[in-house]
């Protein structure tokens, strides 16, 4: 194992959007056995300060790959392209319509007479777009060409867009259960 290697190398998981949670769990706990920082508490410091580097590696690039949206934010960096730089621009107005709509949703469901229903209705309205935003994202991705990978990264944002609202969805819900 090298710290140089990308996430998906080190997963030994084909370099793509869609993978095996399971087979991701599996190796992430054989990676955690492996390289376990008391595995080398008697080793060298040098040794010792390797293997809290592997194991925070693994657990970044873990975290990194079971997460849709960072998992789809890694890929667009290997391709060379970071969303931090992507930053100016506009969003397509239809899209920011839609989402000052959503949130108006989710609040009107707080205040609704059954808002447990309510922002169910929102959750899967936002499952429902992430997985079409996911579809899409597969689809420019795979083509790589420079026009397709810039669809790749709006759509991204949109993702990121929607995590923010899900966001909310989730601490509203709480709010819900602790009231």
């Amino acid at each position: 194992m090298s710290l140089k290697e990308n996430y998906f190398q080190l997963f030994e998981v084909p370099e793509q959007y869609r993978l095996d949670e399971s087979a991701l769990r599996a190796t992430y706990r054989e990676l955690q056995r492996k390289t376990h920082p008391d595995k080398f508490a008697g080793g060298s410091e040098h040794e010792q300060l390797l293997a809290v580097q592997y194991a925070a590696t693994i657990n970044d690039a873990y975290d990194v790959l079971t997460s849709p949206l960072k998992r789809a934010i890694y890929m667009l960096s290997l391709k060379g392209i970071d969303l931090d730089d992507q930053a100016s621009g506009t969003m397509d107005p239809m899209f920011l319509m839609a989402q000052m709509e959503l949130r108006e949703e989710l609040e009107q469901a707080e205040h609704s007479s059954d808002p447990e229903a309510a922002l169910e209705k929102v959750g899967e309205h936002i499952d429902s777009e992430m997985t079409q935003l996911q579809a899409a994202f597969v689809e420019q991705y795979e083509k790589g060409c420079e026009a397709e990978l810039a669809a790749a990264v709006e759509t991204v944002k949109k993702m990121q867009f929607l995590a923010k609202v899900q966001v909310d969805l989730e601490h509203l819900e709480h709010e819900l259960l602790v009231d």
